[in-house]
């Protein structure tokens, strides 16, 4: 190896210095070329090597195939699972399928209404006789079946007009005795008269047929005075405004009685609404936040004076629960359709919402297969829900779709049912 000695750029002259540093710089100036040169052809048919590979990189085509079927299954999961039940949880939940049928919803008229007693099954207990009240047999609440004593009260009107019927009756009964033939027809007709004039008087005091029948028979239960009101109908005793003792005027109310079973609910409608109601046709009311079934039995005739509406009475049978007279509700009665066209409908409980909010029902596959499928949800009518999207004779599940969607709700989708 050949040592290189330093020399000084002192011992040179200027000329040769300055080739010197020329001739480094050109050398590293062209080894730095070279090598840019090198790794550009790497990095070249390093990026061809990627290119001509497509099917090991995600970027070819068979990663457009993956995001392709992904895709796919995106969509199959955005309409809905399908739920496979048994036969013995379809009949545990309760499940009902039915198939879409065009059907003509009636247009419905929503108005404010307000209940009442039924008044043919409800009436006032009044006393027809000044009197005294002497011991009462019902309270407020009771349950009372017709005919049943109410109340004891005595009256000096009373007493007279039993004692006056005692003689009538035994007067009556001797010349009954006696016959016609021995008595002059004029003794005859004026016994007899006598005496159903002194019934007709009891029973204008109040008193029923038995009790009039005990005065006649002296078989009397209570003293001589005394009788009893008993109760027109069948009901609940809903008022019992006074005191034993009390000196009652005639036609005050002793009692309200009323058969609480069936209540009436009066909407007041413009006459326009009215004209397109008829007699019995289908209502439903909703009273403290519940929907009663009831059916439209009568249409005033004449225009409140007030409020220049038609007053339209509905009844209603309000099974389980117990109203009061007077409580405001909400009617919806069903008017006639007009020129409507007839429309595929399900009930409100054959809708469920999906995990982005969209309606939906469950549609039966096949038996014990109930596929989640996406609607359009049209108008409420009553309890109807107009719907489209999906085809006629479609069997469709009305009842148990909230359990469907909490099967599926299980399996990792998220139903909003509602």
């Amino acid at each position: 190896m050949t040592r290189c000695r330093a020399v000084p750029l002192s011992t040179l002259g200027f000329g040769a210095a300055v080739l010197v540093i020329a001739a480094l710089t050109s050398l590293d100036a062209t080894g730095q070329h070279t090598h840019d040169e090198s790794d550009h052809g790497d990095s070249h048919e390093a990026r061809q090597e990627d290119h001509t590979d497509p099917e090991e990189t995600p970027s070819g085509v068979g990663a457009r195939e993956a995001r392709h079927d992904e895709h796919e299954d995106h969509e199959e999961e955005a309409e809905g699972g399908v739920v496979e039940l048994s036969a013995e949880s379809i009949q545990a939940a309760d499940i009902h399928v039915t198939a879409l049928k065009s059907e003509l919803l009636p247009e419905v008229i929503s108005a404010p209404g307000e209940i009442r007693l039924d008044q043919y099954r409800s009436a006032e207990v009044t006393p027809l006789i000044d009197a005294v009240v002497v011991k009462r047999h019902a309270r407020l609440g009771d349950e009372v079946k017709a005919g049943q004593p109410l109340i004891t009260l005595a009256s000096i009107e009373v007493a007279a007009a039993q004692g006056e019927l005692r003689i009538v009756a035994n007067e009556w009964q001797r010349v009954r005795r006696l016959g016609r033939g021995v008595v002059s027809a004029k003794r005859f007709v004026q016994a007899r008269v006598a005496y159903e004039q002194g019934r007709l008087k009891l029973s204008a005091y109040g008193l029923d047929n038995k009790q009039i029948n005990a005065v006649v028979t002296r078989r009397m239960k209570v003293a001589l005075g005394q009788f009893q009101l008993n109760a027109p109908v069948s009901g609940t005793v809903l008022r019992d405004e006074f005191r034993v003792g009390q000196r009652i005027k005639a036609g005050h109310s002793l009692f309200l009685i009323a058969d609480e079973r069936r209540v009436w609910v009066e909407a007041n409608l413009p006459p326009v609404q009215a004209d397109h109601i008829e007699i019995g046709v289908p209502a439903q009311v909703n009273i403290g936040g519940h929907w009663h079934e009831g059916r439209v039995i009568q249409k005033h005739h004449l225009l409140d004076e007030q409020t220049r509406t038609v007053r339209v009475r509905i009844a209603v049978t309000p099974h389980g629960e117990h109203h009061h007279a007077g409580e405001f509700v909400q009617v919806a009665i069903a008017a006639d359709a007009g020129h409507a066209e007839p429309t595929l409908a399900v009930p409100e409980s054959a809708l469920v919402q999906d995990d982005e909010g969209n309606w939906t029902v469950f549609v039966e596959l096949n038996p014990g297969h109930f596929k989640q499928t996406r609607i359009r949800r049209g108008t409420t009518r009553g309890k109807k829900i107009s719907i489209s999207g999906i085809a006629e004779g479609t069997p469709v599940v009305t009842e148990g779709a909230f359990y469907l969607g909490a099967e599926l709700a299980k399996s990792g989708f998220e139903i909003h049912s509602h």
